[in-house]
């Protein structure tokens, strides 16, 4: 006679999340096809408008504030170009105050080559290095879930 064991149960909670390291796990229930793990990272793209800002919207919501790093894509041979986030936005796309951290709002600042007229540079006063255009630059962000300790 053939012992046929018996089937693992299914587990009906959600997938756990990513760990600091790997484990090889003890439960004894097995993940359902069709289960999904959550998204950790958001990844959008757009162009700073006329004052080299844009508002940026997560395809995810964060519980806590993300990790953003910010990139920009041109063609032309331009001085580079730095950015900052100006604020954070509520999943609501409002400023933020509390809850999920739904986007945030960025400001991207080109360079600009130094006058080499000591007397232009002299004569203009305060020489500001970040005064270059970054209008209609466009840019590529994406957010991070910060990792658990």
């Amino acid at each position: 006679m053939e012992i046929v064991p018996s089937p693992t149960p299914l587990a009906d909670a959600p997938p756990k999340g990513e760990a600091k390291i790997a484990t090889a796990g003890a439960a004894n229930t097995a993940s359902r096809m069709d289960h999904e793990h959550p998204r950790l990272t958001s990844a959008t793209s757009g162009t700073l408008n006329a004052s080299g800002e844009a508002t940026v919207m997560f395809t995810r919501t964060f519980d806590t504030k993300p990790s953003v790093a910010l990139l920009y894509a041109e063609s032309a041979d331009g001085q580079p170009i730095v950015f900052k986030i100006k604020s954070w936005l509520g999943e609501n796309g409002l400023a933020y105050v509390s809850g999920a951290y739904g986007g945030c709002v960025i400001k991207g600042y080109r360079s600009q080559t130094i006058p080499t007229n000591l007397v232009s540079l002299l004569i203009g006063g305060v020489f500001n290095l970040f005064a270059g255009s970054a209008a209609g630059v466009e840019y590529s962000a994406i957010a991070l879930q910060t990792s658990a300790v």
